[in-house]
């Protein structure tokens, strides 16, 4: 049996892909309403499954320990990563590679916040905000954001490969 994933999950898939509610909803062929709707509460159960078949045939794993009848423990998404770390040329073309192996906006959907919400609790611009979300990276100011969501609760997930400094998996969860 299939189980359908948590709001949280779904908000990081969307996250992860860049897409507005409104290119998700288009390209799965359903409302923005829906996905809405299904990013933060519990949705009816065909369709979800519809997003998460959506998000999966993109590259997208959603992650965390589920059982029927029980919450689903360290929710979240990444992108798919290759079976080993061994990788072969062929692997950069056949998985999703990142230049970052930190989604600062998977983090953010996860705990379904806006930007201006995490600038104001962690005190920088919603410039700064979005230049990190967007790949830029500062060490102190990324660290600082880092921190601030690993204290919520936001496990970063994924790994790199020394000689490309490509990530592969790159995604969030809840920490168990």
């Amino acid at each position: 049996m299939r189980l359908p994933a948590p709001p949280e999950a779904l908000r990081v898939a969307r996250a992860l892909t860049a897409f507005s509610q409104q290119e998700a909803a288009e390209l799965a062929g359903v409302t923005r309403r829906y996905i809405s709707t299904a990013e933060t509460s519990e949705a009816m159960f065909n369709l979800n499954l519809q997003l998460i078949d959506f998000y999966t045939a993109r590259g997208i794993e959603f992650l965390g320990q589920a059982a029927v009848g029980h919450e689903v423990l360290c929710a979240g998404a990444r992108w798919r990563p290759p079976p080993t770390t061994t990788l072969l040329t062929s692997d950069y073309e056949r998985y999703r590679t990142e230049d970052d192996g930190i989604s600062f906006r998977g983090a953010r959907a996860l705990l379904n916040k806006t930007q201006a919400d995490v600038a104001e609790e962690i005190g920088l611009s919603v410039a700064t905000v979005k230049a990190l979300e967007r790949g830029g990276h500062w060490t102190d100011t990324s660290a600082t954001m880092q921190l601030y969501f690993e204290n919520q609760g936001v496990e970063f997930v994924g790994w790199g490969d020394a000689s490309t400094r490509r990530y592969f998996g790159v995604g969030v969860r809840w920490k168990a």
